[in-house]
């Protein structure tokens, strides 16, 4: 089983202890929701993370189900997208009556999500996924939790290995959102600690046809890192900094 699954397992079966309490009293079964961008810049993740935690919940239920019941899953499309997630949160939580959700994945998507009607409805998120540092702040009265690592840690690791490989500089161009900046401080700050040199470190937004003016501004380094998403501006920086074949190549989600 690798770290993805592990992770998803741990969300979901976290979030199926999570509704025990509410619905014990019910002794009926419990739903739980999934929310995740099945559209949008993340779409070709989405659907395998889906079918892990389909067989999760099939798995519980193949033991019995929960609480004299089925364990039932319930998913809707967040599409990385903080105003997408909040109608998919409004829809299981307020039509679909889940106590508690899997997800998001995006962290802007969980954030969204939660503020939506996660804090409101008293629901616990469990996020297999979102890894900005900005989610460890929220205000979420102790119900958003998540079982990747934060991208506090992750910058670090990302940085400790450029340096053992001998990377001695780097330019960084991020999508800008709660993840794309909160990777890029991280890695930003624990590369120059370790003696490192971060030629730039600059925002692209998402959606564009064309980044060949931002990574104009990252030649003063071969090695340009990139916190993006694969199915959007990842893709595309990684593509035309190709085409313009005078960087090494360093591309994360």
């Amino acid at each position: 089983m690798n770290i993805l699954n592990k992770t998803l397992t741990t969300a979901v079966a976290a979030s199926t202890l999570a509704v025990a309490a509410p619905a014990i009293a019910q002794d009926t079964g419990a739903t739980i929701g999934f929310i995740g961008g099945f559209t949008g810049p993340i779409e070709s993740l989405t659907p395998p993370i889906f079918a892990g935690a389909e067989l999760v919940v099939k798995q519980v239920n193949e033991q019995g189900g929960i609480l004299g019941g089925e364990l039932k899953l319930i998913s809707a499309d967040g599409a990385c997208d903080a105003t997408a997630a909040a109608a998919a949160a409004d829809k299981v939580i307020n039509s679909d009556n889940v106590t508690a959700v899997v997800g998001a994945l995006c962290t802007g998507e969980t954030i969204g999500a939660f503020n939506g009607s996660g804090k409101s409805g008293n629901v616990v998120f469990i996020s297999p996924a979102s890894s900005a540092p900005a989610l460890t702040t929220l205000d979420d009265n102790d119900l958003v939790y998540r079982t990747t690592p934060s991208d506090a840690l992750q910058g670090v690791k990302l940085a400790d290995l450029l340096l053992a490989k001998g990377v001695q500089d780097i330019a960084i161009t991020y999508v800008n959102n709660d993840y794309g900046k909160g990777f890029a401080d991280a890695l930003s700050a624990a590369y120059t600690a370790g003696g490192g040199t971060v030629a730039a470190n600059l925002a692209h937004e998402e959606g564009k046809a064309d980044y060949r003016a931002e990574l104009g501004n990252l030649v003063a380094s071969q090695n340009p890192v990139i916190p993006a998403y694969a199915n959007a501006s990842g893709n595309t920086v990684l593509r035309q900094s190709r085409g313009i074949g005078q960087f090494h190549h360093l591309c994360r989600r």
